[in-house]
């Protein structure tokens, strides 16, 4: 028998299904159950429709009945449209070309993007830079800033592996965060950090260590060559992310900071909930240093966003 989860989702489309990101976000909500609906869609259509078939089976092994699995467009509006799609990132090319390619590619899908979400549905961006794209399709293709919503638990689970290592604990016992910009403008909220849901005595330089095994992340995954993005990690991600909004709990993930007093109006990773179908954020206890980190992620975001044509 099929485990359900909460009405929302029912329906739900995947822009740029044939990619790594977008086929493990796939399988992670076909295999577990959630929605009514699941829609495939990719300008590779034959990868598409192998996607489809695959999980069809995976969902008969395990004996899921829903979502029903389709290759292509929805009929009409869907609850959640996914937008996965996003160019090739390279370890040493230039992250400004990156962006403006992705931005174009959006630009691109922005009427596709607006028609599967109509006049109710969110959605949920993961192509990166995730803040910057999200603050950009806001200003620039006038998506409210209440039905968008960004990937961002990456940095997070990469910040409680680090302190499980560091502090020799298993990672399941880490409550931890980071806010703000995905990538060098992340803050760590070493404030927040609880092991058994006690707070931590960090020992000598520990922080430190953390805040470099933290930062290093990407320089080591390059390094290795893998040709490819963390894109098992991010299906998990977003299936967690869904789960959590879907039952009215708070989970980290790019929202707008509009009538935040302390910070600017832009888009970065902090504490959301959905309320009444709408992502709502709230800043959390912070350190004046994490505040202030906060602050700086936030207008560089920004700024960059503004300098996009």
């Amino acid at each position: 028998m099929s485990t359900r989860t909460a009405a929302w989702p029912q329906s739900i489309s995947i822009i740029g299904a044939a990619g790594l990101v977008g086929s493990s976000a796939a399988a992670s909500m076909a295999t577990l159950a959630i929605g009514e609906d699941l829609y495939l869609q990719d300008r590779r259509d034959h990868l598409v429709e192998a996607h489809r078939i695959d999980l069809s089976d995976a969902q008969a092994v395990l004996g899921v009945d829903r979502p029903r699995i389709h290759a292509g467009s929805p009929d009409g509006p869907v609850d959640l449209v996914v937008v996965a799609a996003s160019l090739p990132e390279t370890p040493d090319g230039d992250r400004r070309e990156f962006l403006a390619a992705n931005a174009q590619l959006l630009a691109s899908l922005a009427g596709q993007i607006r028609r599967e979400a109509g006049e109710e549905g969110l959605v949920l961006l993961l192509t990166n830079p995730v803040d910057i794209l999200a603050d950009w399709l806001h200003r620039h293709h006038s998506f409210p800033a209440d039905r968008l919503i960004g990937y961002a638990l990456n940095d997070s689970a990469r910040f409680r592996l680090a302190i499980a290592r560091e502090l020799s604990a298993e990672v399941s016992s880490v409550t931890a965060g980071v806010l703000g910009e995905h990538g060098k403008g992340q803050v760590p909220i070493f404030s927040s950090v609880r092991v058994d849901g006690k707070p931590v005595a960090w020992p000598d330089g520990a922080i430190d260590r953390v805040r470099a095994d933290v930062d290093g992340w990407f320089d080591r995954w390059s390094r290795l060559k893998p040709g490819r993005s963390s894109g098992w990690a991010s299906g998990s991600g977003v299936m967690h992310l869904v789960r959590t909004l879907a039952a009215g709990d708070e989970v980290i993930t790019t929202a707008s900071t509009a009538g935040i007093e302390d910070l600017p109006e832009t888009f970065m990773a902090l504490p959301t909930r959905l309320s009444d179908g709408r992502p709502r954020t709230a800043l959390p206890d912070l350190s004046r240093q994490e505040l202030s980190a906060l602050q700086a992620a936030g207008e560089t975001i920004r700024q960059t966003s503004l300098s996009l044509t």
